[in-house]
């Protein structure tokens, strides 16, 4: 689950401190945000934050106010850390009565302050509360209610397209990235089993048939659906390669009839400390140089794309092709 800032709860303040204005206050002057009723959150740290961290702290900010909801959907599979295309729009909850189900609006807000004439919020999405008539079982997870792991999994591809149910399914199933807690296809089909639908139940097999656990980030997953929804022929995935100096990489895609290799790169493996061992990201741009044309001495073309072009069919469709991938339909 993203980082979450520190939240302010006025119930806790109130009975630490007897302090029953402060917070109201500060509020009025502009420097904290009303996240839920009775939490706050510094203002400055609040507009800071990327959309998933303040999705997270609003699934935080829930919790607070109801005391330990169900967490379910969404909602469920941040806590338990899966990787999840596209920042949801609601917090997720399950038990709701039939009459008490259905979406709310967002509660975040800030006090208009006159000398700028805004908020500071206009452009800021907030997340509303939608309550499922949905009766489903919880554990506890990182201090959370939330729907078991094969549960959340299934039931978030249940609602998910193509694409996007690769991504979660990859990762559940990879017991290199998803540490300690990763899912078995049995678990998931198994899961499936207990959708009402019929036709969910056989979506959710398509998606868990075609994952693969050695995909080895959400980009490579998100591309690896891609290609096949565009009808490209399917990749060999982490595919080693070595010349005559001995190893020299092992790569996110391989197509071996035509000597082709791809690769994601992700903003991560160049920004991010876990990924550059002690190295700077420009002796990280350096060595991956050096590894691509060791690569093309071997007699391969090497294509590379990042988030904006996985995330754009048409733009991944032009660039494989161009590097001499056709297309075979399905």
């Amino acid at each position: 689950m993203p980082t979450t800032p520190t939240l302010i709860v006025a119930s806790d303040q109130r009975r630490n401190t007897g302090d029953i204005r402060s917070l109201s206050l500060r509020y009025q002057r502009g420097e904290l945000v009303r996240v839920r009723r009775g939490i706050y959150a510094d203002k400055a740290g609040w507009l800071a934050m990327k959309p998933w961290e303040r999705y997270a702290a609003t699934v935080k900010a829930v919790s607070l106010e109801l005391s330990a909801p169900r967490l379910c959907f969404e909602s469920a599979g941040l806590v338990w850390g899966l990787n999840l295309v596209g920042v949801p729009g609601h917090v997720h909850l399950a038990g709701a009565s039939a009459s008490r189900s259905g979406r709310s609006a967002p509660t975040t807000s800030a006090a208009f302050q006159a000398a700028t004439q805004s908020t500071g919020l206009e452009k800021i999405r907030g997340y509303g509360v939608f309550r499922h008539c949905y009766d489903a079982e919880t554990v506890v997870h990182q201090g959370f209610q939330v729907t078991p792991l094969a549960r959340t999994v299934v039931d978030i591809i249940a609602r998910s397209d193509f694409a996007k149910g690769v991504v979660l399914a990859d990762h559940a199933l990879s017991p290199e990235r998803f540490k300690g807690q990763s899912c078995s296809q049995a678990e998931l089909l198994r899961e499936a089993e207990r959708l009402a639908s019929a036709a969910k139940r056989r979506w959710v097999a398509s998606v868990v048939a075609f994952a693969d656990p050695r995909s080895g980030s959400a980009g490579e997953s998100l591309s690896r659906a891609r290609i096949h929804a565009l009808g490209f022929p399917p990749p060999e995935l982490q595919a080693s390669f070595q010349d005559d100096d001995g190893f020299v990489a092992r790569t996110d895609f391989h197509w071996r009839k035509f000597r082709l290799i791809g690769e994601f790169d992700g903003d991560a493996k160049y920004l991010r400390d876990e990924y550059l061992d002690g190295h700077s990201s420009r002796e990280a741009v350096l060595a991956e140089k050096k590894r691509e044309d060791r690569l093309r001495a071997l007699g391969f073309t090497v294509v590379r794309w990042d988030w904006a072009t996985a995330n754009d069919p048409e733009r991944l469709k032009r660039k494989l092709a161009a590097a001499g991938l056709p297309a075979v339909g399905h």
